[in-house]
């Protein structure tokens, strides 16, 4: 009966220790990690500041090997709190909160 209790337990542990993940509820639904930039714009509109990083390039003009485009995007403030998102060549990659 010990060993089922354990085994279960051990179960729920593993179910629960999944990998968290960020998500924003907008006017018209709610967005997550890994929505793209389109998903994100159709649902919560455009963003009141937005801050776009391009790619690396080499001398030749050509995009330097792994270079990625970084987007900044913040909402808000709504009743105070901001709302920070980074994408990551057109996908969330992360979410977060701050209230000033």
């Amino acid at each position: 009966m010990t060993l089922n209790r354990g085994m279960i337990g051990v179960a729920l542990l593993l179910a629960a220790s999944g990998s968290a993940q960020a998500s924003m509820r907008c006017a018209s639904g709610l967005i997550d990690e890994g929505d793209t930039v389109g998903v994100v714009v159709s649902t919560c509109g455009q963003p009141a500041h937005r801050q776009v990083s391009a790619p690396a390039v080499n001398a030749d003009g050509v995009q330097a090997y792994k270079s990625v485009t970084v987007e900044d995007w913040v909402y808000g403030p709504t009743n105070g709190l901001y709302q920070y998102l980074r994408f990551i060549d057109g996908k969330l990659v992360s979410i977060r909160s701050d209230r000033k």
